[in-house]
């Protein structure tokens, strides 16, 4: 008899985990390397596209800013000289105003010049003297003021509803004007105020304007005058304006990031409604012919709020045979130039 031989039959785990094999040394540090790789490279990606978002980020509000800006000059060049159906010359009477330094009572309500520039220059603002601070004047940029009736003619329930010290003009369409404050409306000539028919026909009231826009180098004084503290440190050139509300003169900064204003004038030298020729603030008046100016042609420099990495060392040729070199201190902003001609429509026709 034949003796049966037993063999030992190892279990399948036992087998399998002789299979089992763990990764080299060699092997991790491979694939720490390639996920390190795609890791940056992701990382890279997020900051790539968060740059371009914020360059563009950065542009728009530029552009949004020098599109407000151009708008809300143009507006103003617009109005300039619109005395509600009557000449410049036919605007008499007064109001108790205030003003600061040049730009005193005399100077607002000098409705003989509807419109008037002012040469940009290096030192001492351009303006009256002591209407702005000379720390608040963005050195060779050019200002300018216009004076008008603006806006839509209004009841004299509304004059006589809203502050008394504010300055209205009241007009008989084709015969003369006056100006006012709101509070001595009752005291007007019989022509221009019947009491028994406040609203007349062919009389209207229109609050008086007068505004003279500058560059300023800051946007939010902290103190009497701009200074490198101001805007967090990195001071931001703003378009600003004087004008006049409840009869005294007041500064606003308006729009941030005008770093550059520069205005030529269009002379109406033969009296047909349009301009033959072009000429700066100094020219003109030194002419005396702002009574002839029928448009304006405006140019902006406008700047990114944001600093920027790439440095911009160009010259910029504008309109005029002008140029503006960007300051050595703000080189890593973006710019934008935008240019614009303005026709002075109570005094045009084109």
């Amino acid at each position: 008899m034949t003796a049966r031989r037993h063999e030992f039959i190892r279990p399948a785990y036992v087998y399998r985990k002789r299979n089992q094999r763990g990764m080299s040394l060699v092997e991790i540090m491979v694939a720490m390397t390639l996920g390190l790789i795609l890791t940056a490279g992701v990382i890279e990606m997020f900051v790539s596209n968060k740059r371009a978002y914020q360059v563009q980020t950065t542009a728009n509000g530029m552009q949004e800013n020098g599109r407000y800006a151009m708008k809300l000059l143009t507006d103003s060049l617009r109005a300039a000289d619109h005395w509600g159906g009557v000449e410049s010359s036919e605007v008499g009477g007064g109001a108790a105003v205030s003003g600061v330094g040049g730009c005193d009572a005399t100077w607002i309500l000098n409705v003989a010049e509807g419109i008037r520039g002012y040469e940009g220059v290096s030192g001492t603002p351009p303006l009256p003297s002591d209407c702005i601070n000379a720390a608040d004047y963005v050195a060779n940029s050019d200002a300018f003021v216009v004076r008008h009736g603006g806006g839509e003619y209004q009841s004299t329930a509304t004059v006589k509803g809203g502050n008394g010290s504010d300055v209205w003009l009241r007009t008989a369409v084709g015969r003369r004007a006056q100006l006012f404050s709101a509070a001595s409306i009752a005291s007007l000539p019989t022509d221009l105020y019947d009491a028994a028919d406040e609203d007349a026909i062919g009389i209207y009231n229109y609050p008086y304007q007068v505004t003279a826009y500058f560059l300023r180098p800051c946007s939010g004084k902290l103190g009497a005058a701009c200074a490198a503290s101001d805007d967090g440190g990195r001071p931001i050139p703003t378009l600003t304006r004087l004008t006049l509300l409840n009869g005294r003169l007041q500064e606003q900064a308006m729009v941030n990031g005008v770093e550059h204003m520069q205005i030529e004038y269009g002379v109406d030298a033969d009296l047909d409604n349009n301009a033959d020729f072009y000429a700066n603030a100094k020219t003109v008046s030194d002419a005396n012919q702002w009574n002839r100016v029928a448009s304006v042609r405006l140019t902006l420099v406008v700047r990114s709020e944001e600093r920027g990495s790439i440095p911009d060392t160009g010259t910029y040729n504008l309109p005029g045979g002008n140029t503006y070199d960007p300051p050595t201190d703000a080189e890593k902003y973006q710019r934008k130039v935008l240019t614009s001609v303005v026709q002075i429509r109570n005094r045009s026709r084109s």
